[in-house]
């Protein structure tokens, strides 16, 4: 038995069997250890004062890995974190690096490996630096949420439309009886921000591809410039939610964030993001997971200043539906105008919420 370490290690991984196994190997060289099943339950149950390392899961159910690594970051929570995961590659381990990870290790891994950087991670976190953490900690909130304001006025940009005007949340929900009540709404939306010069990307149903960039040119858009010169990307389904003919949330949200980091990279002072979801309708294996992923895009955009409007047609989704897409989103366009959402619920705790409904259905249906 090793020397008791002073803090806690917690392990946040949905495999039973490793919690387990990893609990075993840090107590066996001297480390207290706290295990949690999900993201969320670390959130809700996890004491993050004492946490000195978290070893974290990069793929689990509903919040991923990387979404609890962003929102511990916007809340001024700089503690070590290394990742695992049995889905590595070269793309996953920069994505974990960026979003603060200190080590990145793919299943299978080394026990001796996994202990030495824990005890690493462990050291950088002396006792006074831990309380200077703790000290800092609200002037750190309040730094990063300038840092955000910064960042959606550096363009000195307010975007506004369908009678309101957007602040830092960026992530708006439509709700439609027509396409020609959507057109009528959004019109200003699109062509606001290509007469601006700035990025315009829409992921439309391909049947309704032409009519809808029949649309944008009698709303006085010269698409054909626009596309020509990417400025307007206007894509199917097939590119982009349903790619693989499945829906992969983990996919679309590197997508999403790929597309607004491109915009920046190509000198486009804002990208404008229009998403038709009526996708999610049909049979295709994954698209249960829409809600799920509608809540996780809050993470990535905490991220950007980039406005992403999704687009419900009420004709073709359940009452039940719309309240909980209306319960992800910040900002909603009910009735032609927007507004701040007063049904939203922070990510964290709707994630648990559907975590909690998956069980309580699992265990009906193994009842029954």
């Amino acid at each position: 038995m090793g020397r008791q370490v002073s803090g806690v290690v917690s392990i946040v991984d949905d495999d039973e069997s490793v919690r387990r196994s990893l609990r075993n190997l840090l107590r066996s060289v001297g480390f207290q250890v706290a295990t949690f099943e999900s993201a969320e339950a670390f959130l809700q149950l996890g004491d993050r004062e004492s946490t000195v390392c978290l070893v974290l899961d990069l793929r689990m159910p509903g919040m991923s890995g990387l979404d609890l690594l962003h929102h511990l970051a916007l809340t001024g929570w700089r503690n070590p974190t290394i990742v695992l995961t049995a889905h590595g590659g070269d793309a996953a381990r920069r994505r974990s690096m960026r979003a603060g990870a200190v080590a990145f290790f793919e299943k299978p891994f080394q026990s001796a490996a996994l202990v030495d950087a824990v005890r690493k991670a462990v050291s950088t976190l002396t006792r006074r630096e831990r309380e200077e953490r703790s000290i800092n900690r609200e002037e750190e909130v309040t730094a990063i949420e300038s840092l955000h304001g910064a960042n959606t006025s550096a363009s000195d940009r307010r975007v506004q439309f369908a009678g309101g005007t957007l602040g830092r949340d960026c992530h708006i929900c439509a709700f439609f009886n027509s396409a020609d009540e959507e057109h009528r709404v959004l019109r200003s939306f699109i062509k606001d921000g290509i007469d601006g010069g700035e990025k315009s990307c829409h992921f439309v149903d391909p049947h309704l591809r032409d009519d809808y960039l029949k649309r944008l040119g009698e709303a006085g858009i010269d698409v054909e410039r626009a596309t020509a010169s990417g400025q307007l990307e206007v894509l199917p389904w097939e590119k982009t939610y349903l790619r693989g003919d499945r829906f992969e949330q983990d996919a679309m949200l590197h997508l999403i964030e790929d597309v607004i980091k491109a915009g920046a990279a190509d000198g486009y002072p804002l990208t404008r993001i229009l998403a038709h979801m009526e996708w999610a309708v049909s049979d295709k294996h994954g698209v249960d997971d829409l809600v799920e992923y509608e809540t996780r895009v809050n993470y990535v955009l905490s991220r950007y200043s980039a406005p992403v409007i999704c687009t419900y047609d009420l004709s073709k989704f359940s009452a039940s539906v719309v309240m909980d897409i209306l319960r992800t989103h910040p900002m909603a366009i009910i009735g032609g105008v927007l507004q701040e959402n007063p049904f939203f619920v922070p990510p964290a705790q709707l994630l648990l919420e559907l975590r909690e409904r998956h069980s309580t259905r699992t265990q009906a249906t193994t009842a029954s």
